[in-house]
């Protein structure tokens, strides 16, 4: 890797600009803030199944589990283990809605979730958590489109996961893949985009919160956010895997440019593990509040 960011994991629980290197990206060095700019919120975006298809909203209630409706439900194999576009990508051609009911529109065919009294234990990563099962329709549908015995389940009131304890006081979490909250950043996402030769979506890397930032790789010294009133520590940066490689509305691999571009320029090392990373996943601290796009973003820490 060119670019190697050594990382200590107790420093990651709070991120001080000390702990990051300096990157540079050709002739430009980034990393650094080039003078004060107010950062605001440009999108907020939840993921009602884990995997599928995203929702923007222009505002959405914080919960102690994240963004309300956010990964509250999950697609499982046989064995009970989670299904994401890692090894589905056809996971990413099923629309979600939460109007009024979880609608999926599955290989162009509509239907409603609903949730029976069963329960089954749900596997995600290294937790397992007692999850609700959907009813018989929806999952002969998800199997029929999948082409292998699957379950939709989802996450109710008797659900408990949290976060994992290395990073700071632990918190509820969802289905995500590990923490509540996944943020990223416009400049960030510019930076990227040159160092790889391509215009990059944003919706390749799957955030809950974008910010518009003026330079590239301020998320890397921010220990604490204050959005009008929530408070949302930041745990560390975010690993990435071939999901930032696929296109989010078909699930084919067309971005290898994105991952040749973070390998490149975003390889990371810690006590904890190692990878490319983008962003940062952060916890959201009681009180919880109402966030909006437009609102404005302060580092308090």
């Amino acid at each position: 890797m060119d670019s190697i960011i050594e990382v200590d994991r107790h420093k990651i629980a709070r991120p001080a600009k000390e702990v990051f290197s300096k990157i540079v990206l050709g002739d430009m060095a980034i990393g650094e803030a080039e003078g004060p700019c107010a950062m605001r919120i440009t999108d907020l975006r939840i993921y009602p199944i884990k995997s599928c298809r995203g929702v923007s909203l222009d505002e959405v209630q914080v919960e102690a589990r994240g963004l309300r409706g956010d990964r509250r439900a999950m697609i499982v194999n046989s064995e009970g283990r989670f299904l994401s576009q890692r090894t589905h990508p056809k996971l990413a051609q099923i629309d979600v809605s939460l109007i009024d009911e979880m609608e999926l529109n599955v290989g162009g065919d509509a239907v409603i979730a609903s949730f029976s009294s069963e329960r089954t234990n749900a596997d995600v990563w290294h937790d397992t958590v007692s999850a609700c099962v959907a009813d018989a329709e929806v999952n002969a549908q998800l199997s029929d489109f999948l082409q292998e015995p699957v379950k939709l389940v989802r996450l109710d009131d008797h659900s408990m996961r949290q976060s994992d304890s290395r990073f700071g006081a632990p918190s509820q979490v969802s289905f995500a893949d590990g923490f509540p909250l996944l943020i990223t950043t416009t400049a960030s996402l510019r930076a990227l985009g040159q160092a790889a030769g391509d215009d990059i979506p944003m919706d390749r890397f799957r955030p809950n919160i974008v910010v518009d930032t003026l330079s590239p790789w301020e998320e890397d010294a921010w220990n604490t956010l204050q959005i009008d009133g929530q408070r949302i520590d930041i745990v560390k940066p975010c690993t990435r895997c071939v999901m930032t490689t696929l296109d989010q509305a078909t699930g084919a691999q067309v971005g290898q440019s994105t991952m040749q571009a973070l390998i490149k320029t975003r390889g990371i090392k810690a006590d904890w593990g190692s990878g490319v990373v983008f962003g940062v996943n952060a916890i959201a601290r009681p009180p919880f509040t109402q966030l909006s796009v437009g609102m404005q973003v302060d580092v308090a820490a």
